[in-house]
């Protein structure tokens, strides 16, 4: 099992998921984000865009678009497997 972390704008990292899959990460992120915009009125709520990957500081760091606020796993990321 791998951990995924989600980092507010303060730079807080939280623990969120264990997960062994890529598909596990995007599903968990999608869950995530979806708890959040629970009970925001529709034009209040986050939209995921896009994503963009890349390995900081031994881990992968994922953006979904938000400027301040994104997600962090230490499952690798191999383009080579994924696709």
């Amino acid at each position: 099992m791998r951990n995924l972390w989600f980092e507010n704008a303060r730079g807080e990292k939280r623990l969120i998921a264990a997960v062994d899959t890529w598909n596990e990460v995007y599903d968990c992120i999608h869950k995530f984000i979806d708890q959040r915009n629970e009970n925001k009125p529709e034009d209040k709520q986050f939209k995921w865009y896009y994503t963009r990957i890349w390995k900081e500081d031994d881990l992968t760091k994922i953006d979904v678009g938000s400027w301040s606020e994104f997600f962090w796993t230490d499952l690798v990321y191999d383009i080579k497997r994924e696709y």
